[in-house]
């Protein structure tokens, strides 16, 4: 069957996020009904009732549910897993009938979804209720016949919500091959988006949804095909097939390995070279690109396959799959037959969230049942679930194995004990660490019994019969418990593929649990889960056994890598690398991430093996990678000689032969920037302050293109951060090269430099610094070539490169002099910058390239910082035309409020702007007034990055008041800023408003309406002045007695914080905008990051304990603190004069006092 279309799987999407939200609902309420989470049972309860709420709460416990000394109970787990086993119960029986597969339990038949409606109205019961029992009958190793969860009934309210979401999806969603695929990732969808957006660290708990990705079907079977397909085809060779080997055309290869109905279009060959072959063109016979896999068994009975990380089953099925028909053709056996073996002795896997293994069991029930198109029994199929733990006391284990019918012995009975206690340690881990734990770790000495003496306790521990139903839950958790185990142990020879799509997860967001495992257990892969499986994935196989797993494909080149990768090239025979670079998932919400499938074997590899290599980066669309690996786009595959990987800086897995030349490092280092730890607080626009406040310094940023000169916008307050950085985790990287000069390069995609002059520097740049001053000129024209982005991409693929790249690559220094030489005969280019937005900018209009809004900004009285420091090293063309602004102070505005509108008796804007341009040859391309009236501030917010300092207020009349104000003078410091504010309100609004009222005496048409706009502007204005919330400033670092009080701006605190009030006034125009003539892109949203407790107590700082003013909307005004420290980054918050004057006066009583 086809893939599920994009309409039919957004539909599918829309009715499983709703079927969640719903059943949950639902459980929750049946959940209450049966006081599951109260101390005692209600007296509403008869014994049926008490008996299933005791089951309830027994297996809530299991699942994690805690349970207080008082016996009220948790029911969080409960209501997630009774909500999913109902909707999926009917969800698999929906699948089931439009399959013709649902079978009357009795009768033995296939039953239409029309036939179980007949039969349920003849029983008088629902028809989903009905099917989904049929279903449950069917079902036995997925849905449980004694669970307590699908005893509950859920309201009839909520069952008949679910039946009309399940009977709204079209048959064809049910008949496509990757729909069940889906199904987990959309029931995970929101529980994902919640937690990504709460910054919280990654459990067991939140790690499924997190990290669960629908396998894209092309990577399963590329990596099914060059594995089992690649062994199939060797094996084939190896019996004298020779039309393979002396196959025409690779297509013609791949042909005479096709199975009945099953084409290896995916399966990728090379040709053998052959004597005298021209280099690159070899001649000879065809092999399977992967290799043979010689060391695998030769029967197909023998095959271990295992899926660490089987999600829905995606690899599982599309394995059993091809396995059955290899074993019907190999073996010639019936359909029947095959299908059991493949199910028996085949497949295995594990998953860290039970739910998910539910829809693996059932996938491959599925898939079996549809290829021999009726349903058959089948045999216990190996997948289990490796996130259950005992959840349980030390004591209670033990009890529950000595009551299992497997005695311990008297003698050794006290090793036993403690190697069930370490069992039990390790297990409690399971619920994080999941497919990780490897049982054997287990010690095995004279004081603890090792894992193989310890099973048959383990196997038989879930016979145990007991009425006490706690005891009988703690047995069913140890039934799974015990199968995840045999599949963790593995069988003695180890399996012979492991073949999956491991979660992808940065260490920075694993919780301490994951962390600590991957430093004890994997000290060369913990910089993500992915790396860290990875490690496990070798140590389950056999020697000989494979490896095939879908991975962010980093590790490949991040020098964090280097010891693993020396590790695996010692170790393992690589056998197939893929760089399918960005956009290689369709459904992947961090489209920069890059993707890798790789193919690799467990065993010391021959001095003179080669791996093949294919890289898909280059096409962007997910067809075209598609194309690369058939082999109809792109070359073919390249053959790598693996040993000479040691040879590439850091043993890097490219596909390029290792160059002979020096490396840029051995002139140039190459440095990280400054982390702040908390970027909106300790950086801004050097145009936000006008002149570099105390303790600030320039700070460099990138370039978004090659130019001489750029990515000087930033400052930085680097006294209070260097005083904090410790708190605050803060790197305060880069110093050795502060204060000399190189190149800075943006590390992203095509990454553009510039001239570095020796500031400090953000974390997306990093500066090259030559060791000698006399090789910068090589060195610029070297990282500006298009040659070292194509040496520096053929290492590091990552869309953000690693400092460390960008000086791992071939440089020859006296060819890099003779560019530069001819590239600048007079020397490299001396700072400058026409461009308003750079600290360089000399300031003058005709020069720029924005005349309009730098001849405006000017008018306002702004001077750049070229013009203010005589010290800055400039060309020569700059200093001139930075003395030359001299000439234009004459019209700058004294106060630094212009009206458009002539107010005041002052000229109006537009002709006081021409005067200034004209004076600088200026002729405009458009009518002033209307310019400025509508399209200026809308520009200067773009042009500068929407942090405005001339800022256009107006009563939202374009006949209006309408006036530019200059924000420095806006927020001066003292009361010169209120002071202004205070001004514009009442002196020049004032002066508007008499003029108004005058108009409406003398009868002049619109002047009523623009004097009752004008009165409401002024009464907004006034608010701003009062501060009282909504128009208060909150400044999340200052101590609440430092929060300004009414209009008490502080310049350094950002045009993002002071700007508030005006936006927060009702608007007068645009929706959001407030008295402004448009709103600039600016958020108050939770800033990223935590504070260190240490700097904030809770009686300055209310704000970081427990505040909450999404979930709890009475927190954001006046919020005084909870009782524990959460210190999260809220900026939406108010706090009235009163609430501040308060805690100031507290202050001065305390110092009194």
């Amino acid at each position: 069957m086809p893939p599920l279309a994009t309409s039919l799987r957004n539909d599918l999407e829309t009715v499983v996020k709703k079927a969640r939200v719903i059943a949950e609902r639902g459980a929750k309420s049946a959940l209450e009904s049966l006081t599951v989470h109260e101390a005692k049972s209600g007296g509403h309860l008869d014994a049926a009732g008490r008996e299933l709420r005791a089951r309830l709460r027994a297996h809530g416990k299991q699942l994690g549910d805690a349970r207080k000394p008082n016996g009220e109970q948790a029911i969080g787990r409960l209501i997630r897993e009774c909500a999913y086993e109902h909707w999926h119960r009917m969800l698999f029986a929906r699948f089931l009938a439009e399959n013709d597969l649902l079978i009357h339990p009795e009768h033995n038949v296939s039953v239409s979804l029309d036939d179980v409606l007949e039969l349920a109205r003849e029983q008088g019961i629902d028809q989903w209720e009905l099917a989904s029992r049929f279903a449950q009958r069917m079902l036995p190793q997925i849905f449980r016949p004694d669970d307590p969860v699908l005893a509950v009934a859920l309201p009839r309210e909520r069952t008949l919500e679910l039946e009309q979401l399940l009977e709204s999806l079209p048959t064809e969603t049910f008949k496509a091959d990757d729909s069940l695929g889906w199904v987990y990732q959309f029931w995970q969808a929101e529980e994902k988006d919640r937690v990504n957006a709460s910054g919280e660290k990654i459990t067991g708990e939140t790690l499924p949804a997190v990290t669960q990705l629908f396998t894209e079907h092309y990577m399963v079977l590329f990596l099914l095909h060059n594995t089992l397909g690649a062994w199939w085809a060797g094996k084939r060779i190896a019996n004298g097939e020779e039309r393979i080997a002396n196959a025409a055309t690779e297509a013609d290869a791949r042909a005479a390995v096709a199975l009945p109905d099953y084409p290896f279009e995916y399966l990728r060959f090379v040709r053998e070279p052959r004597e005298g072959d021209e280099d690159g063109k070899p001649t000879g016979p065809w092999r399977p690109a992967a290799g043979a896999f010689d060391g695998w068994p030769r029967a197909a009975k023998d095959l271990k396959v295992l899926d660490p990380c089987c999600g829905s089953g995606h690899f599982l099925v599309a394995a059993f799959d091809l396995l059955v028909r290899v074993r019907v053709t190999d073996e010639r056996v019936s359909l029947d037959e095959a299908i059991h073996g493949v199910l028996s002795e085949n497949l295995y896997g594990l998953e860290l969230d039970a739910r998910c293994t539910q829809i693996a069991a059932f996938n491959l029930a599925f898939a079996a049942w549809r290829l021999i198109g009726k349903p058959l029994a089948l045999p216990v199929l190996h997948i289990a679930c490796s996130g259950l733990g005992p959840n349980a006391t030390e004591e209670d284990w033990l009890r529950l194995a000595e009551q299992s019918g497997n005695r311990m012995p008297t003698l050794g009975r006290d090793a036993i004990r403690n190697g069930l206690l370490n069992l039990h340690a390790l297990f409690s881990k399971a619920p994080t660490i999941g497919s990780l734990i490897d049982p054997e770790q287990l010690p095995s000495d004279l004081i603890a019994a090792d894992y193989d003496t310890l099973r048959p306790f383990l196997d038989d521990v879930f016979k145990a019969e007991s009425a006490d139903v706690d005891n009988y839950e703690r047995a069913v958790a140890a039934k799974g418990m015990a199968k995840a185990a045999e599949i963790l142990v593995g069988p003695p020879s180890g399996y012979t593929l492991s073949i999956t799509n491991v979660p992808f997860l940065t260490r920075s967001k694993q919780c301490p649990a994951l962390v600590q495992w991957g430093e004890d257990n994997a000290a060369d892969a913990t910089s993500d889960l992915a790396t860290v499986f990875l490690s496990r994935i070798i140590e389950v196989l056999g020697v000989g056994g494979t490896a095939a797993i879908v991975t962010p494909q980093n590790w490949y080149f991040l020098s964090t890598y280097k010891r693993l990768r020396e590790r695996l090239l010692r170790t393992c025979r690589l056998d197939f690398l893929v760089r399918l670079g960005p956009n290689a998932f369709r459904d992947m919400n961090w489209w920069a991430a890059t993707t890798a499938l790789s193919v690799f074997s467990r065993g010391t590899p021959e001095a003179d093996n080669s791996f093949a290599g294919l890289d898909t980066s280059d096409w962007k669309q997910i067809e075209d990678k598609q194309r690369v690996l058939l082999g109809s786009l792109g070359s073919a595959p390249v053959l790598v000689d693996q040993r000479s990987r040691f040879d590439v800086p850091d043993a890097r897995f490219t596909f390029d032969e290792p160059q002979s030349e020096e490396l840029l490092e051995v002139y140039a280092s190459s440095l990280q920037g400054v982390s702040t730890a908390d970027l909106p607080r300790f950086c801004c626009q050097f145009w936000e302050a006008t002149t570099l406040p105390n303790g600030w310094t320039y700070f460099q940023s990138s370039s978004h293109e090659t130019l001489p000169y750029s990515g000087r916008e930033q400052i930085l307050n680097l006294g209070v951060l260097e005083r904090e950085s410790d708190d605050l985790g803060a790197a305060l990287r880069g110093r050795p090269a502060w204060g000399r000069r190189g190149v800075a390069i943006r590390q992203m995609r095509h990454l553009p430099a510039t001239l570095y002059e020796g500031d400090p520097f953000d974390t997306n740049v990093a500066v090259v610094v030559p060791k000698k001053a006399e090789h910068l000129d090589a060195v610029w024209a070297y990282c500006t070539s298009p040659e070292y982005l194509k040496e520096v991409r053929s290492l590091d693929q990552k869309t953000n490169v690693t400092n460390a790249t960008l000086t791992k690559v071939p440089f020859d220094e006296d060819r890099w002099r003779r560019t530069a030489q001819e590239r600048y005969p007079t020397g490299l280019p001396q700072p400058e910058s026409d461009d308003s937005t750079q600290w360089l900018f000399h300031g003058r209009p005709e020069e720029s390239t924005a005349p309009l809004q730098v001849a405006l900004v000017r008018l306002l009285g702004y001077r750049w910082p070229a013009e203010l420091d005589e010290k800055m090293h400039l060309s020569t063309r700059a200093r001139d035309l930075v003395q030359r602004c001299a000439e234009l102070a004459s019209f700058a505005d004294a106060d630094g409020i212009v009206c458009i509108p002539p107010v005041r008796g002052e000229r109006p804007a537009a002709d006081r702007l021409a005067a200034l341009l004209a004076a600088c040859g200026i002729r405009p391309d458009r009518e002033l007034d209307a310019w400025l009236r509508e399209e200026f501030f809308a520009e200067h917010c773009k042009l500068f990055y929407d942090r405005p300092f001339i800022w256009h207020i107006w009563d939202g009349r374009k006949d209006g008041f309408h006036a530019l104000v200059n924000y420095h003078k806006l927020v001066a410091p003292g009361d010169a800023g209120r002071r202004l504010l205070t001004a514009l309100t009442h002196s020049y609004l004032g002066d508007w408003i008499r003029d108004q009222k005058d108009q409406v005496g003398d009868g002049k048409p619109g002047a009523e309406a623009r004097l009752a706009a004008a009165l409401e502007l002024k009464a907004e204005l006034e608010k701003v002045l009062s501060g009282e919330p909504p128009f208060d400033i909150f400044v999340r670092w200052k101590p609440l007695r430092e929060q300004p009080i009414g209009w008490e701006p502080d310049i350094n605190d950002g045009v993002r914080l002071n700007i508030r009030p005006f936006l927060m006034a009702k608007d007068v125009g645009r929706k959001g905008a407030g008295v402004l003539r448009c709103k600039p892109n600016i958020k108050w949203d939770k800033d990223r990051g935590k504070e260190p407790q240490s700097l904030r107590p809770k009686a300055d700082f209310p704000w970081f304990w427990g505040c909450d003013p999404e979930k709890l909307p009475a927190h954001q005004k006046d919020f005084s603190g909870g009782d524990t420290f959460d210190g999260n980054r809220w900026n939406e918050l108010h706090y009235t004069n009163a609430f501040k004057q308060a805690a100031r006066d507290a202050v001065e009583g305390a110092k009194r006092g």
